[in-house]
């Protein structure tokens, strides 16, 4: 939702006249109502659930963060009256598993917000969505790994495409603690609570679609889905992308393509396309009320792929926390005054030996949580 509402604020700057000199161009449609419903999600058929995000744009200026839509009623409504009701997660998240929805029906999205107002989107069927063929990376002469898919529908029902994905890796820190410091007490690190390898995931930000029209079979070949440069921490260990792929119709292709050429070509105005449309979702009971977002039918085609750091050369990763972790060495009676005042510093990790003397680190080089992932592992990871 973060992604849609900036990808929407970020194409109403322009650039007028000469060098150095912006102006800053806001949609009628968001100007005279900065308080736009945004709407943002897929409704997926069959074997995945459907996530449905909302929020509140706000103005271009504001540096706040953006509002979530809370308390709302969100449902999937057919056309011979059956409703299926998402379930409010909290933060503006709407969810519901694994819906049944019959592609020869007609569904439409209804949201009720607190004011009032009821939102629907267009009527839409499901489009059925065709297997990943492939998922396949490479390194360029410059040793940047490049992710790469190839699809394809040999029924030719299949025409726009719609990808996303959900980056996850495994990340270490610099030293294995073997020992914790509780409340006074040195005592065995258990398993459970090991803080050096951790993970991170990261789902896409960038807009992925693809026509087939031009083509007289619907064939993707070699479309790169994303790149992980040369460094990056993300092949530190072991990588992982899972990639989503949606059949959609050409009405939201248009929408997204949109979207995509006007968050992409922002150098000159008259590369700019001006971005008017703002979905297919309208206010039943007040139709002067603008809502932003596009809502599409589908069933779910997926499929992850794993690369080693093994399996790439050069990589010349440069850790997090850089080159400068040390270990010390603490005398047994002097290790209080490392974890509790009045001593200090008090950023220190216990790494070990169980009899003394200890060693210890910095709490940036001993726990790889400090770097903002997880200690989790994925169910799938190898």
């Amino acid at each position: 939702m973060k992604r849609l509402i900036y990808m929407l604020l970020i194409t109403a700057t322009v650039t007028l006249g000469g060098p150095g000199c912006k102006e800053v161009y806001t949609p009628p449609a968001i100007k005279n109502n900065p308080f736009l419903l945004v709407v943002d999600g897929i409704v997926i058929s069959g074997n995945d659930s459907t996530i449905i995000t909302l929020s509140r744009t706000r103005n271009i200026a504001d540096t706040v963060p953006s509002v979530k839509e809370l308390n709302a009623k969100v449902s999937v409504l057919g056309i011979t009256g059956v409703e299926y009701p998402l379930t409010e997660e909290g933060n503006g998240r709407y969810a519901v598993d694994q819906l049944a929805l019959y592609p020869g029906q007609q569904y439409q999205l209804k949201i009720v917000t607190t004011d009032g107002n009821e939102f629907r989107s267009a009527l839409g069927n499901v489009q059925i969505s065709p297997p990943i063929d492939s998922l396949y990376w490479n390194q360029d002469s410059s040793f940047n790994v490049h992710v790469y898919l190839n699809t394809h529908d040999p029924t030719n029902q299949t025409r726009y495409y719609r990808w996303k994905y959900v980056e996850t890796w495994e990340y270490h820190s610099a030293f294995d603690a073997f020992l914790d410091y509780n409340n006074g007490d040195v005592i065995a690190r258990p398993l459970d609570n090991q803080i050096y390898r951790c993970y991170k995931s990261v789902p896409s930000s960038t807009i992925e679609v693809v026509s087939t029209t031009q083509l007289s079979s619907s064939v993707v070949n070699k479309y790169e889905i994303t790149q992980v440069p040369q460094t990056s921490e993300k092949i530190s260990e072991t990588y992982s992308n899972l990639v989503s792929q949606y059949a959609i119709p050409v009405e939201a292709y248009n929408f997204w393509s949109n979207l995509k050429r006007n968050t992409e070509q922002l150098g000159s105005l008259f590369d700019l396309q001006p971005f008017t449309e703002l979905g297919n979702i309208t206010c039943v009971n007040n139709p002067s009320v603008n809502c932003i977002g596009f809502i599409s039918f589908t069933t779910l085609q997926s499929k992850r792929i794993f690369i080693s750091k093994n399996e790439v050369v050069n990589w010349n990763y440069f850790p997090y926390y850089g080159l400068g972790c040390s270990q010390d060495t603490v005398k047994v009676e002097d290790i209080d005054k490392y974890f509790q005042p009045p001593g200090g510093p008090y950023s220190n990790s216990l790494i070990g030996t169980a009899n003394g003397p200890y060693i210890l680190s910095s709490v940036l080089c001993v726990d790889c949580t400090n770097h903002g992932g997880t200690t989790i592992k994925p169910p799938y990871w190898p």
